[in-house]
């Protein structure tokens, strides 16, 4: 039962570190709003921007104890290397810029999907992402027209979904805010959410990947609710 426990808090650490993040942010809006509404409406425009840079600090000063308190809760759990973890992180931010880069680019399909299984050793013709996820991203985002729509990584959420042995498996959610549209492209672009998984052996070589690019339903859905309450900045 003990190792259960264990297991499930493993599985669910970012959760718990993104669920405490809201709820302190919450706990600030109420008791600063509350503040400001005192004053009722003569409330100035100098007090609602000291109220919102308050609010930022506060959110700021919640995201790294919570930050600190995941790291010890990772440290905690038997078989989890954080220094690994924290090396796989930003291992899987990079494979993802190297799958979302091609949306600004000249390359066809053919050319992208040449280029990350030459890449990356853990890709072949028959991966997923080459095959599927490649010729979607780059249609969707106008790259199979020239170049597309340049994105900003804006959120990236990243945590251990399975250590098995020597091998950490990971699951990763990414929000990319358009910031320079290609000029075949509406102009209205909205932000492109994506989820993918990633393992990794002991020494850090990744041993597979797979990326989904949400529906439009599901992204106008993760983007109301990323307005609601913000979620974690990109690491590593």
């Amino acid at each position: 039962m003990k190792e259960e426990i264990k297991d499930k808090l493993r599985q669910h650490a970012g959760k718990i570190l993104l669920g405490g993040t809201g709820a302190l942010l919450a706990l600030s809006v109420v008791t600063l709003g509350a503040s400001l509404l005192s004053d009722g409406p003569a409330a100035s425009d100098t007090q609602a921007d000291a109220v919102i840079q308050k609010l930022e600090g506060n959110l700021g000063d919640a995201r790294a104890k919570l930050a600190t308190q995941h790291t010890a809760l990772l440290v905690q759990l038997p078989g989890m290397d954080i220094e690994r973890v924290n090396r796989d992180r930003a291992t899987g931010r990079s494979l993802l810029l190297s799958l979302t880069d091609s949306s600004a680019s000249t390359r066809t399909v053919k050319e992208q999907q040449v280029l990350l299984d030459t890449r990356y050793g853990f890709l072949d013709h028959k991966s997923r992402v080459l095959t599927e996820f490649v010729p979607e991203w780059m249609t969707a985002t106008g790259a199979t027209k020239g170049a597309g729509t340049t994105y900003t990584l804006a959120d990236l959420d990243i945590g251990v979904s399975r250590v098995q042995g020597l091998n950490y498996s990971y699951t990763g959610v990414a929000r990319l805010d358009p910031v320079r549209v290609g000029p075949d492209q509406n102009s209205a672009a909205k932000s492109e959410f994506l989820v993918f998984t990633y393992s990794t052996s002991q020494d850090g070589t990744v041993t597979s990947l797979d990326a989904y690019r949400a529906s439009s339903k599901t992204r106008d859905a993760l983007a109301a609710a990323s307005e609601e309450q913000p979620s974690l900045k990109p690491t590593g």
